[in-house]
């Protein structure tokens, strides 16, 4: 399961993040790192970007990226 596939609301854990070094070291700057737990928290009007929450902190990201960012699945 990839991040831009949460519901509002849903928090799952990161397992896994996928492109360049340079996208995975941006990401990990942003406190982006396997092993968080990350929140969809809103969406835009078209849907693309979307705001995650990682702790206190809120992050934009487009559907491009995170869709390279691998979540548990807990079903």
């Amino acid at each position: 399961m990839t991040l831009d596939s949460l519901a509002r609301g849903q928090s799952r854990k990161i397992v896994d993040i996928c492109g360049s070094g340079d996208f995975r070291q941006r990401l990990a700057t942003l406190g982006i790192l396997r092993g968080q737990v990350i929140q969809l928290s809103a969406v835009s009007p078209w849907g693309n970007p979307k705001v995650y929450q990682l702790g206190r902190q809120k992050i934009c990201l487009r559907n491009e990226e995170a869709v390279c960012i691998q979540v548990a699945d807990n079903d």
